[in-house]
């Protein structure tokens, strides 16, 4: 059996890189290290911001258990086979990085889309706190990915067996919000642990094929059912050929749509990563924080150090659409990921956009239309265009399902949570049964 050390990290720019991308995998750019080091780095995920990294790191000790004991006496068991220390990953960087978890302690529930804002509220109510948590996931990215990084030499057994552990170390921060008392006394000055007990955590998004390593504990998670719109490549030629599976109803309203755009004589193109300049970064930047004060009040949860940063680290997925006028001005932007997600399909994201100009149906055309063009023309087979929006159902988006998981430490409430989880799972299904009639696909004989 292996001898596995965990430990957190308080930076990705304390974890190697190329450590973190063989475990968690480099298809996905939102789980790459690149990403969640922008995210750090730019302030836009930060202490400052709610989001205090607690990334967990699981190395393989190998043949140096007697060196590392004799410097670390923090090193305490987590179970047969496992320690974990008070001192942070960064310590242990000599060691094989095995297994990684991203991981935040959240001191409010803004910018992770899966809505607890209700469960916070009956805990203030009841004179309790349900803040801090953890959460497992990617700021302000409800995309589905790898939630946890596992070395692809291990075989399922030794995999299930990490998991089970990673689980077990979030387990052991919980407290009883009931009594306020922990649950083991021990666990106050467990080490490696060093903050204040939580109240709960939260894996978001997870991908369809990770769902049996968090339903391997004898205790099972809350598991919550979501959903979001994709589009899916179905082989199509191209647009006219992708409308061409809509009723004629649907098709003609979909064409006089994007024909409210050409009187305006507008641009629409894609600039690769490494081929957009700096003149088109500050005036997408400006794009989108003008659109997020308007529809939010503020400038958006991501800096211009973020994108900056982005474009330069990750450039070979990164894609802008420009949108010029007819003088040439750019006047809005959209930008796109490309990746691969875990049933090993090419993907397009659509995360963020912005304009100067408000034109009827720009929207629409730069951040779905453009994009289904874009997976056509290229080959992707699935266009992830953004989280919520049933909108998007009569534009060819299809309802998935979407799962995160919980685990509550307070009984009562743990029960309750059950039961709203279970009834809006029914509800659920209920709505995406009657999103799927109203697609505007001609419907089969």
């Amino acid at each position: 059996m292996r001898q596995l050390i965990f430990a957190f990290a308080s930076s990705m720019s304390d974890i190697s890189a190329s450590a973190w991308n063989a475990v968690m995998g480099e298809a996905n750019p939102f789980c790459r290290h690149e990403f969640l080091l922008a995210l750090e780095q730019s302030h836009s995920a930060c202490a400052a911001t709610g989001w205090t990294p607690r990334h967990l790191c699981v190395f393989d000790v190998g043949d140096r258990l007697n060196d590392v004991v004799s410097t670390d006496e923090s090193l305490s068991p987590l179970a047969t086979g496992a320690l974990i220390s008070r001192q942070a990953a960064k310590h242990f960087k000599p060691l094989s990085l095995v297994a990684v978890m991203p991981l935040y302690q959240k001191s409010h529930s803004y910018g992770e889309y899966v809505f607890d804002w209700a469960w916070a509220e009956a805990y203030e109510r009841h004179g309790l706190d349900y803040y801090p948590k953890w959460v497992n996931a990617i700021p302000f990215t409800p995309v589905q990915g790898r939630r946890m990084g596992i070395h692809p030499a291990f075989d399922s057994v030794e995999q299930l067996r990490v998991a089970a552990l990673l689980l077990l170390t979030l387990n052991r921060r919980l407290i009883s919000a009931q009594d306020n008392l922990v649950l083991e006394e021990a666990i106050l000055n467990q080490p490696g642990l060093g903050d204040n007990p939580i109240s709960s955590w939260h894996s978001l998004f997870v991908t369809p094929t990770q769902t049996p390593l968090f339903e391997s504990l004898p205790n099972s998670l809350l598991k919550r059912l979501g959903t979001q719109f994709h589009w899916h490549n179905r082989s199509y030629r191209d647009f006219n050929d992708f409308l061409a599976g809509f009723s004629s109803r649907k098709r003609k309203n979909i064409l006089k749509e994007r024909a409210q755009l050409q009187p305006f004589n507008l641009k629409f193109q894609f600039v690769e990563g490494e081929q957009i300049t700096a003149s088109q970064w500050q005036t997408f930047i400006q794009c989108y924080q003008l659109t997020y004060l308007k529809r939010s009040g503020h400038r958006g949860y991501l800096t211009p150090t973020f994108f900056q940063q982005l474009g330069a680290q990750l450039a070979a997925q990164v894609l802008l659409l420009v949108v010029e006028d007819a003088k040439g001005e750019m006047v809005a932007g959209a930008l796109y990921l490309k990746g691969e997600n875990t049933q090993g399909q090419k993907c397009l994201y659509g995360r963020y956009w912005g304009t100067t100009v408000e034109l009827d149906g720009l929207h629409f055309e730069a951040c779905y239309y453009q994009g289904i063009q874009y997976c056509i023309e290229h080959g992707f087979q699935m266009f992830d265009a953004g989280a919520q929006g049933e909108h998007k159902v009569l534009r060819g988006f299809e309802p998935v399902e979407m799962y995160s998981y919980h685990n509550i430490a307070h009984l009562g409430f743990r029960a309750a949570i059950a039961d709203f989880v279970e009834q809006e799972a029914q509800q659920m299904q209920q709505y995406m049964a009657q999103m799927r009639a109203v697609l505007p696909y001609k419907k089969e004989p």
